[in-house]
């Protein structure tokens, strides 16, 4: 047996090192550009550190050493170079484009690049010396190619070249170092989420900010492309069919006889985060959870049979399908992966029409991805956390409700009237914790009611103390008399309640017309709110809506799907309701009167049933595949083409 003698085992050390000392360098450099690119940004700053640098880790390991398999230097020096200007490129760009818009660069809107050069002057703007650190890599790679360069010339350094049973442990290791990055990160959210006492529900993984701070904008812009690259973006010939098909014989409800009833006047959404419709008019030991709502559905039109639609997206789903009238496709989030398709918005009809538009938040604007989602719908003002100044951190956000209510009022004054004005609250977001002094329900030793349930009506009542000053400052400065207001849960809050029906929340509709009185039993939900308001704003809305005016419909129909597959979970019309079943087979599922609850024979649901399935087809194939052309054939408003709706 030959000895190894440690002058051997220190020159294969530095002969190994003088071919990845370049691609550590480059690592080390890829973990301070990302610490420093969230700090500037104050993405998660510090929150996350750990994570970013096993993420960080995983993806140097397989984009600046697979260098090593090189044979020459050139051939190292332009992969590495590459590599580096595409990197830089990314921190940069996306560094601008926070900068500018507070949301993150998407591949889905690469086909708008050549709007650019229209924010030439806003990019010049946005420059920094501090871009400088994103640019020293690829002159770390050049300087050590004119090094080489120099010391060859001057015969003074060898290029080292890896052997063939070299190359495959190389690989090998490149691997285990990778699968160790990313497996160290899946690791600590496994963990996070797994043990986390916070109630957590799905929208907590698109928080675009918090995502970017755990893994690094690279991983994320990387992430984003491939998951583009992959996605069909064109519609197979038989969902090309299929929709036209469906689109020519679709039946048209006519004009409302409501049209215009508050012509000229302001509207102002208020979508109340997590607001289930059991909290109205709830009582614990004398003491009403939500005295103001309850009071407000008293004085306006309250319907107690309203629906929310969501998948993926929760709020954002909720957001999209009131703003669009389509129904939210059930596998992803429309506000993420198409952003850029086309839309016919409410916000863009009001503002084709004379009104100024405008969404006020507390949250930051990459949350859901509203940054680049607000502006395609339509809204030319976009007011999110950085417009506040939080007094106290309050729940989720830390932006309270009441100080959010309280600082968007003079933001409301002081839009140039008629105004569209979307409010969207956050306190009774998860995980339901509220400073103890604002806990001001008291609850009885022998409650039934489960502690995330006592937490959540507690951020309730907090959240409808502030809206009844909001609602009481509105009066106070002369809005609330000019304004169709329309109050309505997102969706519900995902913690065992006393109601039944899935995703069942208020809507409350306020406003100077005898029509907006009384409680309204008519099935309906986000989709319906786009027409329903039009309507009584006197302004026709495109054919592309979905929805139907609640206060006219014949034919009102709620349709609810399960996330993540479609599936149909129930149907509610005038008169039946079909409930699914869980092996989504039509004949497996129930059919009732509604809402006496009578059952029937399922045969007798199968026309519903038919014509909800292709209806929600239709949604997400316009939405998938930007396809919203289809349904508007020469951009024809609804009330327009109800007299030839026959001869489709």
């Amino acid at each position: 047996m030959i000895p190894i003698r440690s002058t051997d085992i220190f020159i294969k050390c530095k002969r190994y090192l003088s071919i990845v000392w370049l691609p550590l360098v480059l690592t080390i450099l890829l973990i301070g550009e990302s610490y420093f690119f969230n700090h500037w940004l104050d993405i998660a700053p510090g929150l996350y550190f750990w994570r970013s640098v096993a993420a960080t880790i995983g993806l140097s390991a397989l984009v600046f050493f697979p260098v090593v398999f090189f044979t020459k230097k050139l051939s190292r020096c332009i992969y590495l170079m590459c590599v580096s200007v595409a990197i830089a490129f990314i921190f940069i760009s996306q560094f601008l484009y926070y900068k500018y818009s507070g949301g993150f660069l998407q591949a889905s809107v690469l086909g708008y690049a050549g709007q650019a050069a229209d924010l030439s002057g806003t990019i010049k703007m946005l420059l920094s010396y501090k871009l400088l650190i994103f640019l020293t890599p690829p002159v770390v790679v050049f300087t050590d190619f004119l090094l080489f360069s120099f010391c060859q010339k001057h015969k003074k350094q060898e290029l080292v070249i890896l052997s063939a049973k070299e190359k495959i442990l190389a690989g090998v290791l490149i691997l285990l170092v990778a699968w160790g990055g990313y497996g160290m990160l899946l690791h600590s959210e496994t963990a996070e989420w797994g043990n986390s006492s916070r109630l957590y529900n799905s929208n907590e993984m698109y928080d675009l900010s918090s995502l970017v701070g755990k893994i690094n904008i690279v991983n994320y812009s990387l992430e984003d492309l491939v998951e583009y690259a992959l996605q069909p973006q064109q519609a197979s010939p038989q969902d090309i069919s299929f929709l036209t098909s469906w689109s020519q014989t679709r039946i048209l409800p006519p004009s409302g006889s409501d049209f215009g009833v508050l012509k000229g006047k302001n509207l102002i959404f208020i979508q109340v985060e997590s607001l289930e419709n059991w909290v109205i008019g709830y009582n614990i030991n004398g003491q009403e959870v939500a005295p103001n709502l309850t009071a407000l559905a008293s004085q306006g039109a309250y319907f107690s049979n309203y629906y929310s639609q969501i998948g993926e997206g929760n709020t954002a789903d909720a957001e999209f399908s009131v703003l669009n009238s389509l129904y939210p496709v059930p596998d992803t989030v429309a506000f993420i992966s198409y952003p850029k398709h086309q839309y016919d918005a409410l916000p863009s009809l009001l503002d084709s029409n004379g009104y100024t538009t405008a969404v006020l938040h507390g949250d930051v604007a990459s949350f859901w991805n509203r940054a680049n989602a607000y502006p395609a719908l339509g809204y030319e003002d976009i007011i999110s956390q950085e417009d506040y100044t939080i007094p106290r951190p309050v729940g989720f956000g830390n932006l309270g409700d009441n100080d959010f209510f309280q600082e968007s009022l003079p933001k409301l004054e002081a839009l140039p009237q008629p105004f569209m004005a979307t409010l969207i609250t956050l306190s009774t977001h998860t995980p339901f914790i509220l400073p103890p002094d604002l806990e001001t329900l008291k609850f009885p030793k022998d409650t039934t009611l489960t502690q995330t349930q006592q937490d959540y009506l507690q951020c309730v009542h907090y959240s409808d103390m502030a809206l009844g000053k909001f609602i009481a400052g509105l009066k106070a400065d002369g809005l609330y008399n000019n304004s169709l207001i329309v109050i309505y849960g997102d969706h519900n809050a995902f913690i065992g309640t006393p109601d039944s029906q899935t995703n069942h929340v208020p809507m409350i509709m306020l406003g100077d017309s005898s029509l907006l009185q009384g409680i309204d039993m008519t099935p309906a939900s986000h989709i319906d709110i786009y027409p329903t308001v039009a309507d009584l704003l006197g302004i026709h809305y495109p054919i592309s809506v979905l929805g139907q005016d609640v206060f006219t419909t014949a034919t009102p129909v709620v349709t609810q799907r399960a996330a993540g597959t479609g599936a149909i979970k129930f149907i509610i019309s005038s008169n039946l309701k079909y409930t699914g079943s869980a092996d989504e087979v039509f004949d497996q599922g129930t059919c009732t009167t509604w809402p006496a609850g009578t059952a029937l024979p399922v045969s007798d649901c199968q026309s519903l049933y038919q014509g909800q399935i292709n209806t929600t087809k239709a949604s997400d194939i316009v939405v998938r595949y930007n396809l919203l052309s289809l349904l508007t054939p020469g951009n024809m408003s609804l009330q327009a083409t109800t007299t030839i709706s026959a001869k489709f």
